[in-house]
């Protein structure tokens, strides 16, 4: 009776441990996926941008958005890339065949546009864009860099 104990309280460990394992490596593979599939989507709309506008050299052709954390605590790659994304499609469609003249003229428009924006339902979060730390055009492609932080709602009564 014994031997019998043992061993089946041996298989039950045995499962429980190829079961983290393999939880661990779904997640890992999950995680990747979602990574490599924004960038496909981010590169994809670049593609579309770039034809739409290759043969005008005076337009504003391609948009790169970078999120810095405004806490001590950076985001996590996900979290990083979801908001980016979210911020560079509300950008792009103000941005993307613009003439670099018009950006030049009042670029405070353009920073008008995220400041203080919230972004809801992000990974079961809620993210508000605290400013715009710089924003810097380079031939034919912008640059905006953008503070972000957690942010918190007031419960409704």
């Amino acid at each position: 009776m014994r031997a019998i104990g043992l061993l089946v309280s041996g298989m039950i460990i045995g499962a429980a441990l190829f079961l983290s394992i393999y939880n661990q490596r779904l997640n890992m593979v999950i995680v990747e996926n979602r990574k490599l599939h924004a960038q496909k989507d981010e590169l994809e709309g670049e593609i579309a941008d770039l034809k739409k506008t290759k043969n005008q050299q005076t337009t504003i052709n391609r948009l790169n958005v970078f999120v810095v954390s405004e806490e001590s605590t950076p985001f996590d790659t996900l979290t990083e890339s979801e908001l980016r994304k979210r911020v560079n499609s509300d950008l792009k469609k103000v941005v993307i065949g613009r003439k670099i003249s018009d950006f030049a003229a009042m670029p405070e428009v353009y920073e008008s546009i995220l400041k203080e924006k919230p972004y809801l339902g992000v990974l079961d979060r809620d993210y508000m864009v605290l400013g715009v730390r710089w924003i810097v055009l380079t031939q034919t492609e912008l640059k905006v860099w953008v503070t972000i932080k957690e942010w918190k709602r007031l419960p409704t009564p």
